[in-house]
């Protein structure tokens, strides 16, 4: 064999190396081709979604944290993950472009879980926070998980472990982390208030948690003081106790002087100390609306609240309250639409919207929710249903739900003079002045707010009685003055020079 016919025959072997070498890489890229394609096909391990996830992502613009998990095994340990669940819906809810459902919408699914997707369903949200919590010592390890509810794929998990001082700095850590995985718009202002929060004393959030989700009977307040005489400046101790002062007297079971005058000093101090607390700015709100009534900046407060939360349903469903008393009902329905977008199972919530339509004469309205309410289980709204009867001249009705609130309230004053009015719009007078007779023997023993007393003698056609009321109510800054131009009980009073006297001292605004 030459030196030429040699190469030659070299040069044959590697071409047909080579190019069996491509058939080889082309038969096992095929082969790879068709395995990928079953696998996607037959969604091996996730794979088709995790491909379709990655080319476009799902949108998350709501979601709900669901109850975290407590791993000690330990019931009484339950506090710090109801703590920390609490604390990821708020610190969630301040992010503006998301909206965050409200925990007491939640925690239904503790007791009686259900699947992610019927869970989205429910509440009409993308996705879903879960989370683990298991602590050791003053070291708490968190795992937390963003799932895209209706198809219950995973988006994000991470696990976490800091000192239990930390727990707040890391749950605004976990929100900014989701924030990014979803692509929602921190604003600056949202950015620096996620950002490098001041840790606590551990043993002062250990006692912050206890008075907040411990459930002990009759300890929270003292856990709270307790907060505080560990960790001076922790500011959520100051809310928690101005936010529990507030609502013990909604109602005004006591004198407003000895309540409201403590929720301004708790708001005040918080705020000093941590001037973004939503919560404050809220309960300063209150304050200035129902007490101090300087409508102006209770406004401005109860804005410069929903701008630090804008979920916060709480807040919403205040500010309703208030924009109906300044005779704004449009504005009020709107900030109700939007409580309840928040908070849609909460049942004292849809009652209180029966008041909310009783109040500006929706009576069909008033009757549907209230009813709606009365099936999710509260007992709230029957007070309401029989203001929506009575306004309709169907007494018989009226007071037969009053009489149910009366006995559902254990006897309060509120439901009782207001089954007083019912007696008297009736023309059962004599039942009337029975119910007057008995809040007037009741209030030399203890406080009786004098505006309930005032609604039964103005049912009674009795207004110069119901005037001098009005101005006791007026003397002792009742709570329920900055709601009564909105009083059905009291509509027959309006024309009266008093009643427009009352309105003018109090500052109200001149009606649009």
């Amino acid at each position: 064999m030459d030196e030429k016919t040699g190469d030659k025959e070299r040069v044959s072997r590697a071409s047909v190396q080579r190019t069996s070498s491509r058939r080889a890489m082309l038969a096992l890229a095929g082969a790879l081709v068709v395995l990928l394609a079953l696998a996607i096909g037959l969604n091996v391990g996730g794979l088709r979604e995790e491909i379709l996830w990655r080319l476009s992502p799902p949108h998350v613009a709501s979601l709900a944290v669901l109850p975290f998990d407590n791993l000690s095994g330990d019931p009484a340990e339950d506090y710090l993950a109801k703590g920390i669940t609490a604390g990821l819906t708020d610190t969630l809810g301040q992010i503006g472009a998301l909206r965050v459902i409200a925990r007491t919408s939640v925690t239904q699914y503790q007791k009686a879980p259900k699947p992610l997707p019927e869970i989205a369903r429910e509440l009409n949200i993308d996705a879903v926070v879960e989370g683990r919590v298991l602590r050791a010592g003053d070291r708490v390890q968190m795992t937390v998980s963003l799932i895209h509810a209706p198809t219950n794929w995973r988006l994000r998990e991470e696990t976490y472990e800091r000192d239990l001082g930390d727990v707040l700095n890391l749950q605004a850590e976990v929100s900014r982390a989701i924030a990014l995985e979803i692509k929602a718009k921190l604003t600056p202002d949202q950015k620096a208030r996620l950002t490098a929060i001041r840790p606590v004393d551990p043993q002062a959030y250990e006692a912050f948690l206890r008075g907040v989700y411990g459930g002990e009977r009759g300890k929270a307040e003292a856990y709270l003081k307790q907060a505080i005489q560990l960790d001076a400046s922790f500011a959520l101790p100051y809310v928690e106790l101005a936010g529990r002062s507030y609502w013990s007297n909604y109602f005004t079971t006591m004198a407003p002087g000895d309540n409201y005058p403590k929720v301004k000093e708790y708001a005040q101090k918080a705020l000093s100390l941590d001037p973004t607390l939503a919560e404050a700015h809220y309960c300063l709100a209150l304050v200035n609306h129902e007490y101090d009534w300087d409508f102006a900046e209770a406004e401005k407060e109860f804005k410069r609240a929903l701008e630090l939360n804008p979920n916060a349903a709480e807040v919403r469903h205040l500010f309703s309250h208030f924009l109906i008393c300044m005779g704004r009902p449009e504005e009020s329905r709107s900030e109700d639409r939007r409580a309840e977008e928040i908070d849609p199972a909460d049942a004292e919530l849809i009652a209180c919207f029966t008041w909310h339509t009783a109040a500006t004469s929706r009576l069909d309205e008033a009757e549907e929710v209230g009813q709606r309410a009365l099936r999710m289980g509260s007992s709230y709204p029957r007070v309401f249903l029989g203001w929506s009867y009575e306004q309709r001249g169907r007494y018989d009705e009226a007071i037969v739900e009053l009489q149910k609130a009366v006995a559902d309230w254990g006897g309060d004053v509120f439901p009782t003079a207001a089954l007083g009015h019912a007696y008297a719009a009736a023309g059962k007078d004599l039942e009337a002045r029975e119910v007057l007779a008995r809040l007037l023997e009741r209030s030399k023993k203890e406080y009786v707010s004098a505006y309930e007393v005032a609604t039964v003698y103005a049912g009674l056609g009795d207004n110069d009685h119901a005037f001098e009321w009005l101005e006791k109510a007026y003397d002792e800054r009742s709570n329920a003055l900055a709601r009564f131009r909105m009083d059905p009980r009291l509509r027959s009073l309006q024309t009266d020079a008093r009643f427009q006297n009352l309105l003018r001292r109090m500052n109200f605004p001149q009606r649009p």
